[in-house]
Formats: structure tokens, sequence, C-alpha cells
């Protein structure tokens, strides 16, 4: 008996499940239709409306949607209008006896103040809090997590990968097993591997077999249509090792033949681009790469033989991938609507992110020396919620780095054990820079004075009479292979009559 309902939100696709296991999802396109003589639609429109496309990536936006009529409309309103159709789509469907406790995926990547933004929309929609009850949002890195471990399972220990490989991008984000999933690091975004970029790959694909320019001035809709196929062909490509595109352009009625190899050869390069992306991360958060325990591949993407191949090969664990990887995030926000120990606002409101032991995650220390890092200064207890560091759009992509390493809050002795957090962190430490790392940071020295001859007034002088002494030679040299030679007098030698018999001229 269902008990839950859980959304996925994606840029595109929008998924709604309950946690009964035999239950069938409503997977709908993020694309909301207003009709003025019936309700609205989400996904594809079956009659002609007013089409809203876009609004999930621009939640938060100040600029509004300009919609075909020049209505304006917010984004974070067309998303929470196109969950409480899909919500009611699926509640029509599933078996609740009760209003269904509801629970939301958000991006992981999404910032703090996205999320606080839908949070807003969403108190305001009674039908988004069935029986009283606030929606959760959970990041959707983390609901996959719990779909693969009710499912396939995950390890219990090190640190897992989750690659999110969506429509619009994928995301790295990782995990530390042993402390039930708990984010390590912000969450990236890797945009240069996406399924529409796929798509986009083999329209113009076909578009070439066909001697059709891919700018060209073929409609629009036709080339829609056509980018649809292509999708489609794409997902029967991760089980069929060939297949077809029906192709209908004007003037042109026919089937494109394509295979994995060929889908293949297109995914290389930004598939390889993403793996030094993934690595990237691990290296950034001070993991060392054999503390990783296992990637955990969800979206679309997942179903793509290659990737899994190249992410096995590549970084060297098990790859989990669960049955329809592109529900993954959906079914684990389903399991966590129920869970007593997530408050309703978990996404917005995230604990700060506490380093494990070296038994869970392992942090790789400093490659060389012994030292010691800055402890962050602790900060007062406050009735506020503190923001993890994947969720502080204020904290930096890297932290500071000293004479011996990065400053992470933790004591570290390389010849030793790692020993934890030396005092009570907060989630983004107060940062501390030292010119000598032996010196305390209100003991500055002022420099001495430098010698005579290292002072730059010295040298320049110096340099100006060397460059002076080159230009005088330069120019007497020169003066001197100018000036007329001097004229020389040669005495003149005349020539004088030998006494002696000349010779006798021959005769004629």
């Amino acid at each position: 008996m269902a008990n839950a309902l859980g959304l996925s939100i994606g840029a595109t696709q929008l998924v709604a499940i309950s946690d009964d296991p035999h239950s069938q999802p409503v997977v709908r396109s993020s694309i909301l239709t207003l009709h003025d003589d019936a309700p609205p639609e989400v996904g594809v429109p079956t009659q002609p409306g007013l089409t809203l496309t876009g609004f999930v990536g621009r939640v938060g936006d100040p600029v509004g949607i300009v919609a075909a009529d020049g209505s304006i409309h917010r984004a974070e309103w067309a998303l929470t209008e196109a969950m409480r159709v899909l919500i009611a789509d699926a509640a029509s469907t599933a078996n609740f006896t009760a209003p269904p406790v509801l629970s939301a995926t958000v991006p992981a990547h999404w910032s703090p103040q996205t999320v606080a933004t839908l949070r807003e929309a969403i108190d305001r929609v009674p039908a988004l809090a069935p029986g009283g009850r606030q929606l959760k949002l959970i990041p959707d890195a983390r609901a996959a997590l719990e779909s693969l471990a009710a499912g396939p399972g995950t390890p219990d220990r090190g640190v897992v990968v989750v690659c999110d490989l969506g429509g619009s991008g994928s995301s790295i984000t990782l995990a530390d097993a042993a402390r039930g999933f708990q984010q390590i690091g912000q969450t990236i975004r890797f945009a240069d591997f996406s399924g529409q970029q796929i798509d986009q790959m083999l329209l113009t694909q076909v578009l070439t077999d066909l001697n059709q320019d891919p700018e060209g001035t073929t409609s629009v809709g036709a080339l829609t249509r056509l980018r649809d196929q292509c999708r489609l062909a794409k997902e029967r490509l991760s089980g069929d090792t060939t297949t077809s595109v029906p192709v209908q352009l004007p003037g042109i009625t026919t089937d494109v033949r394509l295979t994995r190899a060929e889908l293949e050869d297109h995914l290389r390069a930004p598939l390889s681009s993403l793996i030094d992306a993934i690595q990237d991360t691990v290296e950034r958060n001070g993991i060392h790469p054999a503390h990783i325990t296992a990637v955990a591949s969800v979206g679309g993407g997942a179903n793509i033989p290659l990737v899994t191949q190249q992410l096995s090969e590549r970084m060297r664990v098990p790859v989990i991938t669960g049955p329809e990887p592109q529900l993954a995030s959906a079914r684990g926000v389903a399991l966590l609507a129920t869970r007593p120990d997530l408050p309703p606002q978990d996404a917005t409101a995230m604990r700060p992110v506490e380093q494990p032991p070296a038994d869970a995650t392992m942090m790789r220390p400093a490659p060389t020396g012994t030292g010691t890092f800055a402890a962050p200064v602790a900060a007062a207890a406050s009735e506020e919620p503190e923001l993890a560091w994947s969720q502080d759009d204020s904290a930096p992509d890297l932290a500071p780095l000293q004479e011996t390493g990065y400053q992470s809050g933790y004591t570290v002795d390389l010849d030793d054990e790692y020993q934890g957090p030396t005092e009570a962190t907060t989630a983004r430490p107060e940062l501390q820079f030292r010119h000598d790392p032996y010196t305390p940071t209100d003991e500055y020295d002022d420099y001495p004075p430098l010698p005579w001859y290292r002072r730059p007034l010295v040298w320049f002088i110096a340099a100006a009479a060397v460059a002076g002494i080159a230009f005088t030679g330069m120019m007497v040299s020169l003066t001197g292979s100018e000036s007329p030679a001097p004229a020389t007098t040669t005495p003149s030698v005349g020539v004088v009559p030998s006494t002696g018999d000349a010779p006798a001229e021959p005769p004629p």
C-alpha cells in the first residue's frame, strides 16, 4: 500500500512515483501548457495552449519567462504549478487511502538561494501540503543513493561517487557511505556531457548523411520531430547494436541507419572529459583514488553501455547502476518521504559536512612533510540552520593553500593516523592567511632593510651606465665608418728604358 509520493525535478523530465514497489511512474516532459477553458497540462500538450518551457533551470531568476502571447511568468510559479498537476495525475492512479506524504528532489548543484526560492513558492500552494504536512526537498544525489541501496546495494564504507547523467548536463557528487551518504564537498556541474548534446550529435549525423545542412532553413517543427526520433534511436541503441531513424522532412521521406559504434564515436571525447572532471573532483576534495569504493551511475545516460565501461576502466571500482536509472532519484525520494530523521527542509538547511575518520573516507594528507593545518574558529551557536559547503555559494572552490597543504580545519600528522577535527567547525571556517607558518598571526616582524647593492635604484643606475657605454661605443664605431678616407700621396714611378740590348724585333 502506498503512503508516500516522490517527485523528481529535472530540466527535461518530471517524474512522480509512489513508494509502492509495484507502482508505475508518471513521466512527463518539463513542459507546462496553460489553457483558458481547461486545466493546465504537464508534458507534451494534447491541444493548443500557452506553452512554458525551461522553467526548471530558471528557478530564482528575477527575469520571468516570456510566453508566446507576451505574458511573463515566474519560473518557480511554473514549476510549482507543474508539480501540482503531476501530483494530481499520479495520485489518481496510485492506491492512496489517505493524503500521501510528499517529497521532491532538487538538483544537487542548486544554490541554497535557489532552493529557498522554490521552498517559498511551494509553501504558497496548499495542494502541495496535503494533510498539513510540508513537502520535503531532498538533493537528487542523496535520493538516488537511497534507491540504489534498496536495489542493487551500495558499499557501507569509503567514498561513493554519484554521477548523474541528465538531459541538460551531468552532476558529480561525493558521498560518505559510512555516514549515511553524507555529502562531501560541493556538487560539480559538468555541462559538456548531456542527453540533449548527444541528441544533437545524432541529428547532425542524420542530416549530413542526407546531404542536408544542419544550419539550413528546414522548418523548426520538422527538425524538432527528427530530433525526437534521434533521441528514441539513442535509447534503443542502449540495448540494440543497430537501429534506424525515420526521417520526414520537406521533400525527403526515408530511414537512416545508425549503429552503436557510431553513437560511441560521438560519446568518447565528452565522456573522457567527464571522467577527467570526476577525477579532478576527487583530488580537489583531498581523497585518495584508492579510497573510492564505487561509482553510482544514475540518470538517462547511465543506460549507455560505453558509459559503464569507461567509468569502470578509468575509475577502477565497481559501477552501480540500477534498472531504469533515469527513475532512481524519484524512487529514492519516495522512500525518503516517510523517514522521520529527515527534516522537511533537508535540502535548504543541510547540516554542516563533517569529514569522516580514516576508515570511512580516508582523507589523503598533504603530499610531503609534517605540519599542522590552521584550524577554523568555531562559530557561536545560532538558531539559524547551517549550510553545507555544497550549498554555500560564498564558499571558494578550493580552500586557501598554505605551506603544507589545504586549509581544511583538521590537524594532520603525516607520520601518524588521522586525528579528526580539532574542534567544532562551521560550514565555512574563518580563513586566516599567514606569510610565515611558524609565526603567530598577531606577530608580524617588519622585513629588514635591503643591502645597498640589492636596492632597485642601484641596479637601475648600473643598467643605465652599461646602456650608456654601449651606446657611446656604437656611435663611435658608426662615426669612424662614415668618415672619408684621407688622400694618400703615392710617388709616381717612371719607367726608365733599360740600357741593355733590347731584343730584336722579329722580321716582318
